[in-house]
């Protein structure tokens, strides 16, 4: 009951927040199957409220255990399909009660739900699909374990942020088809750490689809810069905000990837043309950021005033939570310390 209250207030507040949601491949959700959401996690807030908000099948997640701790917090995070997870660094005594978490996460597949796990093991902001963590296979194998004959699928899911910390800016998420746990048994069965890198082999590779991946972050300001101007070729329209089109999706992992096959020469020219244009637009008073802003019209006018009132909700039930995670994340939070435990 409150997952759904929460889900419709968090919807609302995403719209608001975001400029444009697309999300594609929810057609690979199904209501008969166990399936782990595999996702890479740029952002660290973001990830499973889209997930959880815009998903049609509800989520469970596996959380730092220190969370709930809180006895204010726990019935709501419990009452939210969250699972605590402890670290070595919340004590021995804690870590034991990981039994009892690893037992209920089965159980969440074996039921024929679905379990989200950011497989890169912790977070960072990067446009690059960094390293897949032993969790997801892991939990994968173990289920198959408890019950071979489940069949149990891996959604490889790429979430992509233009900037995930700014105001009406873009999200693009798309689900990939599914990865079949079934297939990689056997192989698990006969050597254990075979199996487990033959499946995030095949499931880095299936993530990085979905991902705008930029593997020499030096080229990431070029992209940066080359993408603002790719934008600014087409126009958005603002309603709705939510869309199932990967058009966008597809035209910026298409730029990432030309990027990273240019020579070092074509690249150092490629750099010197950007900075040089820039400079140019300096000079006229202009930003590279100034071309995606639309020149005001009546129509556009009219829509800032009606749109004033749901901005503010907007902005006022999005800056609570933020700053509330925010908060936690300073006092509770060492960032030194990956959250990924298996």
């Amino acid at each position: 009951m409150f997952y759904s209250f929460l889900k419709v207030l968090v919807r609302i507040t995403l719209k608001l927040f975001f400029r444009k949601i697309h999300i594609t491949g929810t057609e690979h959700i199904k209501d008969d199957k166990a399936q782990l959401i595999a996702s890479n996690h740029p952002n660290g807030f973001l990830e499973p409220l889209i997930m959880a908000c815009f998903f049609p099948k509800p989520l469970h997640f596996l959380v730092r255990g220190d969370v709930f701790d809180n006895s204010f917090l726990r019935p709501m995070l419990i009452s939210t399909n969250q699972i605590p997870i402890f670290r070595f660094k919340d004590g021995f005594s804690k870590l034991r009660e990981n039994s009892q978490t690893i037992d209920e996460s089965l159980q969440v597949l074996i039921d024929k739900n679905n379990l989200l796990i950011f497989a890169e093991g912790n977070t960072q902001s990067i446009k690059k699909l960094r390293p897949l963590q032993k969790g997801i296979s892991r939990i994968a194998f173990q289920t198959l374990e408890k019950k071979p004959d489940l069949d149990l699928e891996i959604l490889p899911v790429g979430i992509n942020f233009t900037y995930p910390d700014k105001f009406d800016k873009t999200v693009m998420l798309r689900i990939g088809a599914p990865v079949q746990a079934k297939d990689y048994f056997d192989l698990y069965s006969i050597d254990k750490n075979s199996g487990h890198q033959k499946l995030l082999d095949d499931l880095y590779a299936s993530i990085k689809k979905n991902v705008i991946h930029i593997e020499d972050e030096n080229n990431t300001s070029l992209f940066e810069d080359l993408v603002i101007i790719e934008r600014s070729k087409s126009k958005i329209s603002y309603p709705p905000v939510f869309s199932t089109s990967d058009d966008n999706l597809i035209i910026e992992k298409n730029l990432a990837i030309k990027i990273e096959l240019l020579s070092e020469k074509q690249n150092s020219s490629l750099k010197q043309e950007v900075f040089t244009l820039k400079n140019q637009m300096r000079v006229s008073g202009i930003k590279l950021d100034d071309l995606n802003k639309k020149i005001m019209s009546i129509s556009r006018l009219v829509v800032l005033i009606i749109g004033f009132l749901p901005a503010l909700y907007g902005a006022i039930t999005h800056s609570i939570p933020i700053a509330g995670g925010y908060y936690f994340t300073k006092t509770k939070v060492s960032q030194k310390n990956s959250v990924h435990l298996f």
